[in-house]
């Protein structure tokens, strides 16, 4: 299937957004409603965290949403989203983030968006990993011997990978779009930025399971959050921008994390209907 996209935002007529093409899946919606800068009091069915500039322009173009205040973004062109960008890198950040969405939006799954760094041989810079497992891997100790690993795990509610589960089961895998394929596997988090082919913490992340197939610095905080309030179901999308290794650089981050807000955009469907 063929996706194009306007990462640049939406577009206002008259102070709201305007609306063109129709939504996918098996209960998406092709209703347009206001937009929901004077109504942030309602619930909302889908909470997206994001961390960079980019992520953030790419959600808000892909999904249609318009500024709140506080870094917060809402829209209800597919169904009603409200995104937030965290105020700095990690898990902390990410735990912040999660907070302020269900202190004030109760979203019903919380979404995770962006970029990260892969490690799955098979990948190519711009195809997206959709996860609802992670390894966090900072928990350590140093020994004479050398760092013994402590990872922790974390698994999102059934619902969650259910829900992903027939994503896939209809796109196929790897789902296949405009010049990309997204595959579901593990996501490696940590507080470090990994930028050697042959890191440690690599050779510890494919030796715990195999199907980790990419690293970023935020999942881990999502999962820990969900896992502390109640179970709430979760999900990390993440667009491959460059390959852990020594030639990462941030060029292919816009490219990646609008690809991630693509992949988010079709899921959609699946954890809300």
């Amino acid at each position: 299937m063929n996706t194009s996209v306007n990462v640049n935002g939406p577009m206002f007529v008259g102070g709201k957004v305007r609306i063109s093409g129709s939504a996918i899946g098996p209960h998406a919606s092709v209703n347009a409603a206001p937009g929901l800068a004077g109504r942030p009091e309602l619930a909302h069915q889908v909470g997206v965290i994001t961390m960079t500039a980019d992520e953030t322009r790419a959600v808000r173009g892909v999904l249609e949403l318009a500024p709140l205040d506080d870094r917060f973004h809402a829209g209800e062109r597919f169904t009603r989203i409200v995104a937030v960008q965290t105020h700095g890198q990690g898990q902390g950040a990410a735990m912040d983030a999660a907070q302020r969405l269900v202190e004030r939006f109760s979203p019903k799954v919380l979404v995770l968006v962006g970029i990260a760094g892969g490690i799955d041989p098979g990948q190519r810079i711009g195809d997206v990993v959709v996860a609802t497992k992670v390894v966090g891997y900072d928990l350590h100790k140093e020994t004479p011997a050398g760092t013994q690993r402590r990872g922790r795990y974390w698994e999102a509610p059934a619902t969650a990978g259910h829900a992903v589960g027939e994503f896939f089961s209809a796109r196929g895998e790897p789902a296949e779009f405009h010049g990309f394929v997204a595959r579901s596997g593990l996501i490696g988090s940590g507080n470090g930025v990994i930028a050697r082919g042959d890191a440690e913490v690599l050779k510890y992340l494919r030796g715990f399971n195999d199907k980790t197939m990419a690293v970023d610095m935020e999942a881990d905080g999502l999962g820990q959050f969900c896992h502390e309030n109640g179970s709430s179901p979760w999900v990390v999308v993440r667009g491959i921008s460059d390959l852990a290794d020594e030639q990462k650089n941030d060029d292919a981050q816009p490219l990646a994390a609008a690809h991630a807000a693509i992949v988010v955009r079709e899921l959609i469907p699946y954890l809300v209907g």
